[in-house]
């Protein structure tokens, strides 16, 4: 009986699971121009899309890297790599790399948003073979794995100290480890959180294209400062303010909404 209710709240975890990743993808694709032509990440049936388009191409890729990382933490923490909880165990698979690629699959997404926001890819990163898949060039691979590589190597506040995510997915695989031979009574998968601080918000642009040049020039600022700060907003791509002049705008809201 214990099997079949576990079989049961495995399906209802799965299938909400599954919910969430559908609505993820939808706001993940706002964000993405629509010359990349990406719809979404799975189907209104929630399954997985062929990679037809480039951003499906350079999440692929992407989680392919994240996947060898957690091999070589797995294989260090001397782990079987195909014994895993959440995936199908299969001799032929990487069933627990699948598993520990989870908490961290949004290093991946964030690298790829980096890399589009700062339209680094070109047509000529990518090539459609002969049956009509569409594949990265060297070039474009060797730009997904630089920014992902940048990802690994930000640095988080884990357990009192600085650590890189990378040595964070090193540890997690360690933990899972002694969970597993006792050593330690519980695992938490949810810590360290990830603050993603974005350089400026659709809402702040939006404010900045509609600020006119009197209100700036009694803010104390200069014309030639706001012409650049209206070109950047825009022009669709990311930027960045001091935080003097992020202030002094969100002052000034507050000033215009008292009066």
């Amino acid at each position: 009986m214990n099997k079949i209710q576990n079989a049961t709240t495995i399906k209802e975890i799965m299938g909400i699971e599954g919910g969430i990743a559908w609505k993820y993808w939808k706001e993940f694709g706002k964000s993405v121009p629509s010359k990349y032509e990406f719809g979404s990440r799975i189907d209104d049936y929630r399954r997985p899309v062929n990679a037809g388009d480039k951003v499906n191409v350079m999440l692929n890729y992407g989680y392919a890297l994240l996947e060898a990382e957690c091999l070589r933490a797995i294989n260090s923490n001397g782990l079987d790599a195909h014994v895993g909880f959440l995936h199908e165990m299969n001799p032929s698979k990487n069933s627990l790399a699948y598993d520990l690629q989870e908490p961290f699959r949004f290093l991946v997404d964030l690298a790829v948003i980096n890399l589009i926001e700062r339209d680094e890819m070109d047509k000529k990163d990518f090539i459609r073979t002969e049956s009509y898949s569409l594949r990265l060039r060297p070039t474009g691979a060797r730009k997904v794995t630089n920014e992902f590589n940048k990802m690994l190597n930000k640095r988080v506040s884990y357990k009192n100290t600085n650590k890189s995510w990378n040595y964070i997915l090193f540890l997690k695989a360690r933990e899972l480890t002694h969970y597993l031979t006792g050593k330690k009574d519980n695992i938490d998968f949810n810590k360290p959180l990830y603050k993603i601080e974005r350089a400026e918000s659709e809402l702040l642009r939006q404010k900045i294209i509609a600020l006119s040049y009197s209100e700036w020039k009694e803010m104390g600022f200069s014309k030639g400062t706001l012409h650049y700060m209206k070109k950047n907003a825009k022009s669709g791509k990311p930027f960045k303010l001091n935080s003097h002049v992020k202030e002094r705008l969100e002052n000034w809201e507050i000033l215009k909404g008292e009066a």
